[in-house]
């Protein structure tokens, strides 16, 4: 059988979206459920083949928290957003009261116990009690008000309120008649909070920015969308149900006609398991509450979209971390998502890279997910019982609708080099200036860097993103003609991006100049080549300027620097057992600076430290080449 790793991907598919528009609408209209069933199995019987090695590690940590306090979110930390930027002050509590209280339910649902089921309750009843569930940052009670409140009669309906309410639906789903029966009135004090705070609002307006209406898709909209349908099954009553779910399954639908073909997502690898995974999410609790399963034949580029994770992948630990993802992935992905629809679609490929993830007497899921991937995951048998694979690393991948490429020496191997070329536009979503810019990885790790996004804060979503110095372009490993930098907004963009891979040389290049807002008789070139003959890897940069003083081409090393004279560097390596890297520039001189992070998403993946290697060409020049290989 002919899988990814045995080929290059490069996708060109026809239709140019992963759905027809209308597609999911015309499937769930078709399947015609007279009535709604509940979301998920409830009753003991169900929960009778729950993973255990999950229900041991929930217990574990659910006994040592249970006669401590219950986090809770304080109104300083809620103004610590607006008086000075800090969102995590406020999250930090939040978060935790929702992992507690999904341990709880996960719990009580599976054992029936009697104090899982009070401890569920009184987390609970802490959410009908909570001022508001919107995150202070993405609350506009700040901007409509000029107060630093959330306001009760006019809630925002984000990412935080759709959790909430999804955390109650899916409660209610799994224990309510226990619930009922122990606490008369409970749920319908759950159901009266998710009318006011978040049916209302979704009914009521249609200027909510992540419904899409303006074309402009991104990750909140199958992520809100798909926890209203959640809630609107366990809570809504049968009419108001249909209202929310079919005007939901509407938004879906825009979210899913609006991907590209190739199943590629600018938002990046980390934020595809916060957006196109919560859109199968969405499409499995359709299936399960319509009693049958959609018809997916409007829905050509789910195999793509599906594919996309794996494509991003550099090595089991490292992945290619465009816009805000991060390099260094965690295992916190609910695999499950990805297996069961790799074995929906018949993808082996998809099968084997979700279950190289998996560990056999190990939780299912990790303790930290939601309490509907902690739910689903306990129950599904399939893919506690998948045994590890090796994921497919393909020895090349085009995605053509956000420009990006990807080579390696091997593949089906992370042993020896790997290169990627990024074209793309300054206006994708949690943008990075960063068109032209390449990774360099060699034994899987990145040697040639992209360095992330920091903590989130005030500034990351608003007028001052560009403030941080990991969101410009001369924090990228790419070009800066004459000096400048480059511009935001899309207009500020790459064009003719070609290439491909004859199986011995993998190359691409791109004209960039568009990104500094170059003159028309400007024109600044990169091309990136991956010669696994010779083991190494080429950038190539040739432009044409007016004036080419200031001139200068960076790249962001990971490890520590050696000079060793004509242009020949050596980067020694943090990781132990990976091979270090030689760099060769034919420029008239370099610099390094050294960079010292102490924010915990950078060192996470970075450690302390990393290299700004910034080389000069010469006066004259009208090119300078790049080279990588591995140290002999």
């Amino acid at each position: 059988m002919i899988t990814e790793a045995a080929v290059t991907v490069r996708d060109e598919t026809v239709p140019t979206t992963v759905a027809e528009p209308g597609a999911l609408v015309r499937a769930w209209a078709a399947i015609g459920a007279e009535e709604l069933r509940p979301p998920l199995a409830s009753g003991r019987s169900a929960w009778a083949s729950a993973d255990p090695a999950l229900l041991d590690a929930l217990t574990t940590t659910a006994l040592a928290e249970l006669d401590a306090p219950w986090p809770r979110p304080l109104f300083s930390q809620y103004t610590a957003y607006p008086l000075r930027g800090d969102r995590v002050a406020y999250e930090t509590p939040v978060f935790a009261h929702g992992d507690r209280l999904t341990r709880a339910v996960a719990l009580a649902a599976a054992t029936g116990e009697e104090r899982w089921l009070s401890e569920a309750a009184d987390g609970l009843w802490m959410l009908c009690e909570q001022s508001t569930w919107c995150w202070p940052a993405h609350d506009d009670a700040f901007a409509r008000f000029g107060t630093v409140t959330p306001s009760r009669s006019s809630p925002y309906l984000d990412l935080g309120a759709g959790e909430s309410v999804a955390t109650i639906g899916w409660a209610v789903a799994a224990i309510g008649p226990a619930l009922d029966e122990r606490f008369p009135g409970l749920t319908a004090r759950l159901r009266e909070e998710a009318e006011l705070r978040v049916f209302r609002p979704f009914l009521d307006r249609d200027d909510w920015h992540w419904l899409g209406l303006d074309g402009r898709l991104h990750n909140w909209n199958p992520w809100i969308l798909g926890n209203v349908i959640v809630a609107a099954a366990a809570l809504a009553e049968p009419a108001e149900a249909r209202l929310l779910i079919d005007r939901a399954v509407a938004g879906i639908d825009r979210y899913l006609a609006a991907m590209p073909a190739d199943g590629a997502i600018d938002e990046g690898y980390e934020y595809w398991w916060n957006g196109a995974a919560r859109a199968l999410e969405a499409l499995d609790v359709l299936d399960r509450i319509g009693g049958a399963p959609l018809d997916l034949a409007g829905m050509p580029g789910l195999a793509a979209l599906l594919r996309f994770p794996q494509r991003m992948q550099l090595s089991a630990e490292w992945y290619v971390n465009i816009a805000d993802a991060q390099a260094r992935a965690d295992d916190e992905r609910p695999w499950h998502v990805l297996h069961r629809w790799a074995r929906r679609l018949e993808l082996p490929d998809v099968a084997a890279y979700a279950a190289s993830h998996r560990r056999p007497g190990e939780p299912v899921v990790s303790t930290g997910m939601s309490t509907g991937r902690i739910l689903t995951a306990l129950l599904d048998e399939d893919w506690r019982a998948a045994t590890p694979s090796p994921p497919p690393l393909p020895a090349s991948v085009e995605l053509p609708s956000v420009q990006l490429a990807l080579a390696r020496e091997t593949s089906g191997s992370d042993r020896g080099l790997a290169v990627t070329l990024k074209g793309g536009h300054n206006g994708e979503n949690h943008n990075h200036n960063d068109v032209g810019s390449v990774i360099v990885a060699l034994d899987g790790v990145p040697a040639v860097i992209d360095v992330g996004r920091p903590t989130y804060d005030a500034r990351t979503f608003g007028p001052d993103r560009y403030d941080i110095w990991s969101m410009r372009s001369e924090w990228h490993s790419t070009a800066s003609p004459r000096g400048l930098l480059q511009g935001v907004g899309a207009e500020f963009a790459a064009r003719a991006f070609t290439g491909g891979d004859d199986g011995n040389v993998a190359a691409w290049q791109v004209e960039i100049g568009g990104a500094y807002g170059l003159d028309a008789d400007e024109s600044w070139q990169r091309r990136v080549s991956l010669d696994r003959s010779a083991r190494r890897v080429t950038v190539d940069d040739s432009w044409a300027l007016d004036d080419s003083a200031g001139t200068t081409i960076t790249y962001i090393v990971w490890g520590e620097l050696s000079d060793e004279g004509d242009g020949r560097l050596v980067v020694h390596r943090p990781v132990e057992g990976v091979r270090d890297v030689v760099l060769r520039h034919d420029g008239e001189r370099h610099t390094i600076e050294a960079r010292q992070l102490d924010d915990p998403v950078m060192t996470r993946s970075w450690g302390s430290q990393v290299a700004r290697l910034v080389l000069y060409p010469a006066p004259d020049a009208s090119g300078i080449r790049f080279t990588a290989e591995a140290a002999r």
